[in-house]
């Protein structure tokens, strides 16, 4: 390989500062509008300026706040499984293999959302669910956050599931062995499912090691 081009070479890395002042990346709001409302989502505009004095206008997509829900159903096994919900999605056009998961109504925390999704769509309650991790989903245009939680000590408390108008779903189970060679390939390619089990695998390693 040749050399790279002038405008493609940096420095040493040991010769880079460490990045400690965000506040010298931040933008300020000044006017705010909505260009687009959805059943699901809506769009706006912000006008920011930099601490440069740059102004400038931004696109910002509203979603609700979202949340997975990781159930397992064997606490004691050396490969549990855990409940899986298949559904047809818009987006990809695809059927998706996913946790319960869902979006956090207006009046709701994120827990109480995490609850009710999963008797919802499982028919199952846990006696021990927790919230293990919390992201952006992209942070570049998108202004809401996702949750995840653990749920164990699972029992099913109805066979009836109580979905959305022209939701259309069923629910099975995987075992962890599976779920770690398939989740990040179709049909397990949803980017708020990998999030959820990397946040589900950090916790049980911390889980682990604290006994």
């Amino acid at each position: 390989m040749g050399d790279a081009p002038e405008r493609y070479q940096y420095e040493d890395i040991r010769d880079v500062a460490v990045m400690s002042d965000s506040d010298a990346l931040r933008w300020t709001s000044h006017e705010e509008d909505t260009l687009l409302e959805t059943p699901i989502f809506s769009v706006g505009s912000v006008r920011r300026r930099s601490c440069q004095n740059d102004e400038a206008s931004f696109i910002t997509v509203n979603p609700p706040r979202w949340i997975t829900v990781i159930a397992q159903l064997d606490d004691d096994s050396e490969d549990p499984r855990f409940l899986i919900v298949r559904q047809f999605r818009h987006g990809t056009g695809q059927v998706s293999f996913e946790f319960p998961a869902g979006a956090v109504e207006p009046h709701e925390t994120p827990l109480q959302a995490a609850i009710r999704e999963l008797r919802e769509e499982t028919g199952f309650e846990s006696g021990d669910i927790r919230q293990v991790g919390a992201v952006s989903p992209n942070p570049a245009f998108m202004t809401n956050t996702t949750y995840t939680f653990w749920a164990r000590k699972l029992r099913r408390v109805s066979r009836d599931l109580v979905l959305d108008e022209n939701e259309i779903l069923d629910v099975g189970s995987e075992t962890l062995s599976s779920l770690m060679a398939r989740i990040g390939t179709p049909p397990y390619a949803s980017a708020i499912t990998i999030q959820a089990w990397f946040f589900y695998l950090q916790a049980a390693q911390v889980a682990r090691f604290s006994r």
